[in-house]
């Protein structure tokens, strides 16, 4: 009923604020994930200067709030895909925390619009639609990230098969292993070959070979493609063996595989145009043969 909607909405705000009063009266307890990833000296992001984090907006500090709080191993961040679309945690929670606020209040207004109208709504229905909005509406950045990733991952294939036709043409000019793979980061331009830069980079500060720098970039932002050329270089850096035209077959099989990727999706796009077109002709015959069908009848 329409008068037992200000009691209920006040008794979740009360037992809201009560919850948040006991969690940051309570001892945060860090997430054990977290507490490894910062102790491991070994990863290349700590080798360089701590970057400044900025306050964010309001919903990012909610994120970052309740990331602490629960840790990243109950709230299941997809942290490859973050990492690979330069996002941080915080930022993709609040982001949840937002969506998932929308979801919440949007049912709500439908009995306070009905009943400015005269009309009368019971409240049970908008508060249940109001709870399974919002569950779903949590997941939406998930999925949203999840395909923004899979997109920014094709174009690191395409920027990693021009890094290693790059190498093989440094390795041709007679550039040593750890040369070559710098000088092809340097000339080429885009987000790709900003990242590594950056994995190499730190990898010189810190003393770790540039192969291993690439092969953990390949695993932090899921792109198996960089991998397999790491261990190229690996052997021909270790061991001084010639890997240009094991270096040059890497290629030509990567722009293969991309090859064969666009032109899957080109196929996909165009069978997915078929009903529409389909549907389009048949409305357009059936408006222009109608009215000689409807003579034809009536005579």
């Amino acid at each position: 009923m329409i008068p037992a909607a200000p009691a209920i909405i006040a008794g979740a705000v009360v037992g809201l604020g009560a919850t948040i009063a006991i969690a940051g009266a309570t001892r945060t307890r860090p997430d054990l994930t977290d507490l490894l990833r910062r102790m491991d000296a070994r990863r290349l992001e700590h080798a360089g200067p701590a970057a400044v984090v900025s306050a964010g907006s309001v919903l990012d500090r909610l994120g970052a709030r309740l990331i602490g709080q629960f840790g990243e191993g109950v709230i299941r961040l997809p942290r490859r895909d973050l990492a690979l679309l330069g996002r941080t945690p915080a930022q993709h929670v609040g982001q949840k925390i937002g969506f998932a606020l929308l979801g919440l209040l949007f049912p709500a207004l439908v009995p306070a619009v009905i009943t400015l109208a005269g009309g009368h709504l019971s409240f049970t229905v908008p508060a249940l639609l109001s709870i399974g909005l919002a569950a779903l509406a949590w997941l939406v950045p998930d999925l949203n990230v999840r395909e923004e990733a899979a997109a920014a991952r094709q174009g690191f294939r395409h920027g990693v098969a021009s890094f290693l036709e790059l190498v093989c043409l440094e390795r041709a000019a007679d550039a040593g292993p750890s040369e070559a793979l710098h000088k092809a980061a340097a000339i080429g331009e885009g987000w790709v070959f900003s990242q590594l830069r950056a994995a190499l980079a730190s990898a010189e500060l810190s003393g770790v070979p540039p192969w291993e720098a690439l092969r953990q970039l390949s695993d932090e932002l899921g792109v198996p493609e960089l991998s397999a050329p790491a261990d190229i270089i690996r052997v021909a850096g270790e061991e001084g063996a010639s890997v240009y035209t094991t270096l040059q077959a890497q290629a030509s099989g990567l722009r293969g595989a991309l090859l064969t990727d666009a032109q899957t999706a080109a196929n996909v796009a165009s069978e997915k145009m078929i009903i529409p077109v389909t549907a389009l002709v048949l409305l357009m015959s059936l408006y222009i043969g109608y009215p000689a069908i409807a003579r034809i009848m009536a005579a």
